[in-house]
């Protein structure tokens, strides 16, 4: 069965309710029987009073005298007497009631207790009079306590014993009219017919669902941007492969129309040159989407910047030397980071070939790895033109070609630096290079330094 919000509050309140119910039932009860004690005590003690106020000074030493058992005054019939046994000092008999035989004598102090007699159970009061001259027993039946018991809790517990079945119909009702605006929510987003919901909150919406639909509002928001962000990047990708594609397709039905062998193979190499463009873009299409897609590293270790960035000017140095860009590393300080070998030299790579782009023949190319106590820095400098701007957001947006590239570049060198450093915990900083060109400059955390 799905669980239900409904019907988990309502068990959980019933079964609060019950327990507090039981509580306090049990402590009414506690009270009523603790109160009635008193009360049937205190009747047998104001009797002895009565008694000890009308003897007289001087026990009678007569026969003893035995209550009738009689109505004195118009009363409840089914009442029962207080049995009275009363003795003088010695221990003599004065009086007895009818009910209760002569009890036995004992002259301690005054106490309660209780007695059986013909299957009755009593209440027994015993004590001296103040004088001491005379012994009295009160006793009263316990049945009439019980029945008086009986006729004080009767009505109370049928009150709450009909509240204890109210209540669970009644707090069903109340949760289902206060989870009213839940439901009212699910309409909404059910009703809606645009692929992303509307914003949920507004007046309407209960304080206590209000935090709860601002942060849905911000997902559906976040969800907005990221759609958009691939909405606008499928479009940048299709705009970008239609050109290579169809320059490929172009290039091929020439070269398969010339009859003339030196045009075909011009024809066949302008073709190549598109395919290797597309293949290109294609293979950093799919670079950038796994790394964005990643989480954490696997293949995380320490490693030294330098020796990234040494192997990232051995493969670029052909083709600087094939139009004269010197290219130069310095190193001061420990570079030891923690990361991927392999994507951190992708970033290295790319950030080198963006800066061979921009940099004009017979240019500069210098690296700069340096570390301090808490962080790595790998600095790539130019002379070439610079950027137009230094704002990283507009700088490693996707497909982003500045005015000045040499070269043909797909646009997302920069984009898959700035993934990759994100998933390093560094970042990306773009500057003027004291070359005259540009600087970027990759900032990482550092690592300890391995033992060995």
């Amino acid at each position: 069965m799905r669980p239900s919000l409904n019907r988990r509050l309502v068990v959980r309140l019933v079964a609060g309710i019950v327990l507090v119910w039981i509580i306090a039932v049990s402590w009414i009860g506690w009270r009523s029987v603790h109160e009635v004690d008193e009360i049937f005590d205190q009747m047998l003690v104001r009797t002895t009073a009565s008694v000890f106020a009308v003897m007289p000074v001087t026990p009678n030493q007569d026969d003893a005298v035995r209550l009738p058992h009689k109505q004195v005054v118009d009363s409840d019939p089914s009442a029962q007497r207080p049995a009275i046994v009363l003795r003088d000092a010695q221990g003599q008999l004065l009086m007895q009631s009818a009910e209760l035989p002569a009890l036995n004598f004992a002259s301690g102090d005054s106490h309660f207790h209780t007695v059986t007699y013909a299957t009755r159970r009593w209440r027994v009061f015993q004590g001296w009079d103040s004088e001491r001259q005379y012994w009295i027993q009160v006793a009263a039946p316990l049945d009439e306590r019980d029945e008086l018991l009986r006729k004080l809790l009767a009505p109370t517990l049928l009150a709450l014993l009909a509240l204890l079945v109210l209540v669970p119909p009644t707090v069903y009702v109340g949760l289902r009219g206060g989870l009213k605006p839940l439901r009212r929510l699910t309409r909404r987003l059910s009703a809606s017919t645009v692929p992303l919901i509307p914003a949920l909150t507004d007046d309407q919406v209960p304080v206590e669902l209000a935090s709860f639909t601002r942060v849905v509002d911000q997902l559906v928001e976040r969800l907005k941007l990221g759609l958009e962000h691939e909405r606008r990047f499928t479009a940048d990708a299709a705009h970008e492969l239609r050109h290579p594609l169809a320059t490929l397709r172009l290039e091929l039905d020439l070269a398969g129309r010339s009859e003339d062998a030196t045009a075909r193979a011009q024809h066949l190499q302008r073709a190549h040159k598109a395919l290797d463009r597309m293949q290109r873009l294609v293979t950093q299409l799919l670079l950038l989407a796994r790394v964005e897609q990643l989480t954490e590293l696997d293949d995380a270790g320490s490693l030294r910047l330098v020796r990234v960035a040494e192997a990232a000017l051995r493969e670029i140095s052909e083709p600087a030397a094939m139009r004269s860009v010197e290219l130069s590393l310095d190193h001061d300080g420990n570079d030891f980071v923690l990361g991927s070998a392999g994507l951190l030299g992708i970033l290295v790579q790319n950030l080198l070939d963006n800066a061979l782009r921009h940099t004009p023949a017979h240019g500069r190319i210098n690296v700069r790895v340096g570390g301090s106590s808490e962080h790595v820095e790998l600095e790539v400098n130019d002379s070439g033109t610079g950027f137009s701007t230094t704002d990283p957001a507009s700088l490693v947006e996707r497909f982003h070609r500045p005015e000045g590239s040499v070269g043909e570049g797909s646009g997302l060198g920069l984009s898959i630096a700035q993934a990759i450093a994100k998933l390093h915990h560094g970042q990306l900083a773009f500057e003027r290079s004291p070359l005259g060109g540009a600087r970027v400059r990759l900032t990482l955390p550092q690592a300890l330094h391995p033992a060995g």
